[in-house]
């Protein structure tokens, strides 16, 4: 005020000095005009003319890169008109609604914008607070609603003067409200930022100096901060949070959400999202108070199952203490906080079976172990029979020792002799030959084709796992499930696809084939130790979460078994998010935080801490074969039998043929010489 006074001096000053060069005439105008503006400075009344109140509105707007403006008007339509030209040469799109008493609601086009809205109110008009206290009401104090309510300097000094704590105090407000209060302060207008951090939850209004405006120097803001940078301390603000734990503890504490390692009945994702919420409680200054339900997904119709997404939906709860798999249809209920904190994803994990004919790996032996070697046992026992007998037949001395170091011998890769020497050829030991034959098949079968098959196929082939549901339903396994919310929403809505994301026929052949209509000898539902231990005896396949189910396993699984798990995955890995209440006033805020943490290494390291152990196989034990994976070596094994069958055949047929066509040479040579003999015997 000070500053305009001096500047109108001067300038009076100026107007009557004797070197002003003006005609007279137009000198005592001026003289008169600046006479008169100063007089208005003195009666502080050229701060509040209309024209200075819409550069005012004008200026802010523009700051704010306001493009669609709402004037809500008490004045008259001559006076109307001129401010809403202003507005729209300047470019913003600009409608009028009168208020008056007649006027009993806002526009519904108000509370439907999902672009940013300017609103611009006179706080002089006599219906002012009944306004605010409509647009409480309808919710429409949000960041897609940007207010200036200018204050004048009669206001003050009237009937009609503006108080804003007491008219604020009892609206609606939140940490995303966008309002700006242009208070007359003489030769300025300060502009207060009023909001409140959460009016719902209990906090106190909060009035912060945004800026001042004057005709002079225009707008001039204190911070070009992002708004939750200048509201970042939230006044230890309590948010109501909801979270999930499978059997709701009769003592619930917190620490539950948010310690390292495995808590019962907590479910990995629900401990990344504690941990992450927690630094930013930290950050922030604010702290919630739990409710803990059973289900994620609840029906929103009224007395339905409490869950989290109907809690939310009726207003009972702000955020979740938890995130869950979102379908389009849920998005009508709830908001998603973004990015994605981690991934949620489901496995049937069972023993690979050890008998069965069909797709599923009937499995054969496995190497090194006592099956194989009472096989190598029985077929030496079965050639040591032959060979005795064989040389029983010989007549030979001490005939099974002969056949025992015999067959001992050949497994050695050597040869025995009992010391009796056979003179003549024809009484060579055939049999001898044969079992030798016998023993070098067996030994090359046991050794060569088997070993060599189960080396190239551990190394080269898929493992022995159920590879789809088709195998899963065509086997023996009776299927058991985790006791969790979204599997009871599976098992009790057929033509829900959970697990598949979209319409999979293949769920429901499974729902029907393996649940509804399958013999049961245990209940469906298992805890998660009962479930493990029940795998563990090769006639069950237990489905949860791979953190869940490896908390038991690396504890009670000896390396044997940890080489016979499979695991068939039921749902790939989706992404969760954490919901809040639909058009929620934080959705902004922790939208904002999340891609902070995120940057900063915190959602990898939160998922990190919670991952817990996985333990696998050690490659030490060797895995059984799989018959059908090694068919190709034995059908080869076949083919080369039949082929060396074969060629003995035609040996032997050739061997005969030549034989007895020799004989008949030699008979036909013997009797041309007998008969040559006796003709040569007459002769003489």
């Amino acid at each position: 005020m000070e500053r305009a006074q001096l500047v109108c001096e001067f300038l009076l000053r100026r107007a009557i000095s004797p070197r002003d060069r003006q005609p007279p005439l137009a000198g005592i105008s001026t003289r008169y005009m600046l006479l008169l503006l100063y007089l208005l400075v003195k009666l502080n009344v050229v701060t509040t003319s209309p024209s200075l109140i819409a550069d005012l509105s004008l200026a802010y707007f523009q700051s704010r890169d306001v493009r669609h403006l709402c004037y809500l008007s008490c004045n008259t339509y001559a006076e109307t008109k001129n401010i809403v030209s202003n507005f729209i040469k300047q470019g913003i799109m600009t409608s009028v609604i009168m208020i008056d008493e007649e006027n009993e609601t806002l526009e519904p086009a108000l509370k439907q914008s999902n672009i940013p809205l300017g609103l611009y109110l006179d706080a002089s008009c006599m219906e002012a607070k009944p306004i605010l206290t409509k647009a409480s009401r309808n919710n429409l104090f949000d960041a897609l609603h940007i207010w200036l309510i200018v204050n004048h300097a009669e206001n003050k000094s009237n009937e009609k003067e503006f108080d804003a704590k007491n008219v604020f105090l009892n609206l609606n407000l939140s940490v995303n409200t966008d309002i700006v209060l242009a208070d007359f302060r003489g030769e300025y207008y300060e502009l207060i930022d009023i909001f409140n951090y959460g009016k719902i939850q209990g906090n106190g209004l909060e009035l912060t100096r945004y800026g001042t405006w004057s005709p002079i120097y225009g707008i001039n803001t204190y911070s070009n901060n992002y708004k939750y940078k200048d509201r970042w301390n939230f006044h230890n603000l309590t948010l109501r949070a909801v979270s999930v734990i499978l059997e709701r503890p009769k003592v619930f504490r917190p620490t539950m959400l948010t310690e390292l390692g495995y808590t019962h009945g907590v479910s990995a994702m629900t401990k990344v999202v504690a941990q992450l919420l927690h630094v930013l409680m930290q950050q922030h200054n604010f702290r919630f108070n739990y409710t803990i339900v059973g289900r994620w997904i609840g029906s929103p119709e009224r007395n339905s199952t409490l869950a989290v997404t109907n809690s939310l939906f009726w207003g009972e709860q702000d955020i979740s203490c938890t995130c869950a798999r979102i379908f389009p249809e849920w998005l009508n209920w709830v908001d998603v906080f973004f990015p994605a904190t981690t991934t949620l994803e489901t496995k049937f994990y069972y023993l690979i079976p050890d008998k069965g004919v069909g797709d599923y790996e009937n499995r054969f032996l496995t190497p090194m172990s006592a099956g194989v070697w009472w096989c190598s046992c029985a077929a030496g026992a079965l050639c040591v029979a032959v060979l005795a007998a064989a040389a029983t037949l010989e007549t030979r001395p001490e005939p099974h020792v002969y056949a025992f170091f015999s067959v001992f011998a050949t497994t050695c890769q050597q040869e025995y002799e009992d010391g009796v020497q056979i003179i003549q050829e024809s009484f060579s030991s055939q049999g001898r030959r044969l079992i030798l034959l016998v023993v070098g098949l067996t030994s090359m079968l046991l050794y060569n084709y088997y070993t060599s098959s189960v080396v190239s196929w551990l190394l080269n082939a898929a493992a022995p796992t159920l590879q789809d549901l088709d195998t899963l339903m065509n086997s023996d396994l009776e299927l058991i499930f985790e006791d969790i919310g979204y599997t009871r929403g599976w098992l009790d809505n057929p033509g829900f696809f959970y697990y598949s994301g979209h319409k999979n026929p293949k769920e429901d052949e499974l729902r029907n084939k393996k649940v509804i209509n399958a013999k049961r000898t245990v209940p469906l539902l298992q805890p998660v130790n009962t479930g493990i231990e029940l795998v563990r005896t090769g006639a069950y396949a237990y489905h949860t979460e791979p953190y869940t189910a490896y908390q038991t396993i690396s504890k009670t699984f000896d390396d044997t078994e940890l080489c016979k798990l499979g695991s068939l995955q039921m749902m790939q890995p989706a992404q969760v998010y954490i919901m809040a209440q639909k058009r929620s006033p934080y959705k902004e805020f922790f939208v904002w935080s999340l891609m902070r943490l995120q940057e900063r290494g915190h959602v990898r390291a939160a998922q990190g801490r919670v991952s817990g152990p996985t333990p696998a196989c050690s490659g030490r034990t060797p895995r059984a074969l799989a018959l059908g994976q090694a068919a190709p070596a034995f059908a080869l094994l076949a083919e080369a039998t039949l082929l060396s069958a074969l060629i003995l055949v035609m040996e032997i047929l050739w061997h005969r043929f030549t034989t007895g066509k020799a004989e008949g040479k030699l008979k036909l040579i013997k009797s041309k010489t007998s008969f040559i003999f006796k003709t040569i015997q007459k002769e003489i």
